[in-house]
């Protein structure tokens, strides 16, 4: 290759050097959740978690995690995923969004919903996304991801009636209509199309916001679940004139025989039952519904959670999980596995109800990152930070190893010895310490004859 001038040899070396620094991201390691909805994939293999500006998504079967290319503007407060794990919404604080192809991991539209988002839903056909900001509902119509349009995205519809935050959408079984809760609160049930005389219906009488509402598997029972505490069962309410009732029902067969969209719209709901989950000081954060078993999930404010069966509402599994409330939770389409998000502590969790073990703990520094270093090998990356932990993350796979909590002060700088076998770590405690990476242990300290805080370190290779 020549060095001298010559246009082809200058352009040669510029792309040497482009490929040189060619850097393709990777992976995301030292937070696990920060703020929004934690979500499973539709096969229950994999947790979707907003991390920051990014997505990561954890394999539990394979032990993996990666986080996507893409970044919004600002922290990702809200995520959807399709029933086909073909799109991924993901939305930031400011209400812009971007409309990505899962699989893949490509952007394939902007959108701006121009205020911030509190929840967005797939239906279960796949074919809309409901959108609740403010008081307001929209319903998109979902983009072709396989044809290349101008403006994919079609609003459907606006829904109204809300007098303060919507905080939940909840579609029902045969996607054709859906219920919102809200902080006025009630609930209300809308229809995906317009039903001939059909309006609205508004679920009241809870003494807090409505944070959540499901549709049970055969759509003849509704559940609201208020941050008080309560857990209302709606039902169809008994007919007061049998004859005007069959023939509503003849009428409404002709409209459409059998059409589920109808049966919820012009059914009577009635409250049946009245539980409350009797947590004193606490309240209800977040909660989901495993239509299949109904099981109804939720999350305190506390770090409790609990399993009820619905809806006889028998509590089958307590458990303090956290040290902080739950943001978030999910539940798996098995029912097994449940995926805690905790925002305070930035902790995601992973926990198998029936057998109570851990599939997956993971947590990031609880303050900012100060120091990190790779190992030798380049297999391992060690982190310290304001919080006072070290932590040992595997770059293959993105997990935090282990967490080693002994300084009582800001670790300002961490390094590997020459073997990778053992970490140092300086703090503002005054002290240098030893960690053992075979048995993951303490077993030296260093200290100075005065007390100083130390705020760099070196190792003899």
């Amino acid at each position: 290759m020549r060095v001298g001038g010559g246009p082809h040899a200058n352009f040669l070396s510029v792309g040497q050097n482009f490929m040189k620094a060619n850097y393709k991201f990777s992976n995301l390691c030292g937070t696990v959740y920060r703020q929004g909805n934690v979500l499973f994939t539709p096969d229950g293999n994999s947790v979707l978690s907003p991390v920051g500006n990014r997505v990561s998504v954890f394999d539990l079967k394979n032990n993996k995690s990666f986080t996507f290319a893409f970044q919004n503007r600002k922290n990702v407060a809200c995520i959807a995923l399709s029933p086909d794990s073909n799109v991924l919404l993901s939305i930031d604080e400011d209400g812009r969004a971007l409309l990505v192809n899962f699989r893949r991991g490509v952007v394939l539209h902007h959108i701006n919903f121009k205020k911030p988002v509190r929840c967005a839903r797939f239906s279960p056909d796949g074919t809309h996304i409901a959108v609740a900001h403010g008081p307001h509902v929209q319903v998109w119509r979902t983009p072709d991801i396989l044809v290349r349009e101008f403006a994919p995205f079609e609003l459907h519809r606006t829904y109204t009636g809300h007098h303060d935050e919507v905080l939940s959408v909840e579609w029902a079984p045969d996607s054709k209509c859906f219920i919102t809760t809200s902080r006025d609160m009630t609930a209300r049930l809308f229809t995906l199309n317009p039903v001939e005389g059909f309006r609205p219906k508004t679920f009241a009488g809870h003494r807090d916001a409505v944070i959540n509402a499901y549709f049970s598997s055969d759509s003849k029972t509704i559940y609201t679940v208020s941050r008080d505490g309560a857990v209302f069962t709606w039902s169809a309410k008994p007919s007061e004139d049998e004859s005007d009732e069959q023939s509503d029902s003849e009428d409404e067969d002709r409209i459409a025989s059998s059409s589920t969209d109808n049966l919820i719209a012009h059914t009577r709901w009635g409250v049946q039952k009245r539980n409350y989950f009797n947590q004193p000081g606490t309240k209800v954060v977040c909660s989901t519904f495993h239509r299949p078993a109904n099981l109804l999930i939720v999350g305190f404010s506390t770090g409790v959670f609990g399993l009820w069966e619905m809806p006889a509402f028998s509590n089958i599994h307590t458990l303090s999980i956290s040290q902080e409330k739950i943001s978030s939770v999910a539940v798996n389409p098995t029912g097994e596995w449940l995926a805690f998000g905790a925002r305070k502590l930035g902790q995601l969790l992973v926990w198998e109800w029936q057998s109570e073990s851990y599939v997956l703990k993971q947590q990031g520094h609880y303050f900012d990152m100060n120091t990190l270093a790779y190992s030798p090998d380049g297999q391992y990356i060690v982190t310290g930070g304001d919080d006072g932990k070290v932590k040992l993350w595997n770059t293959q796979s993105g997990f935090c190893i282990v967490t080693f909590s002994q300084h009582t002060a800001a670790v300002t700088a961490v390094q590997f010895a020459a073997k990778g076998n053992v970490v140092f770590s300086a703090s503002l405690d005054g002290t240098v310490r030893a960690f053992d990476l075979v048995r993951y242990r303490n077993f030296r300290t260093f200290t100075s004859p005065e007390p100083v805080q130390f705020s760099s370190l070196a190792v003899d290779p």
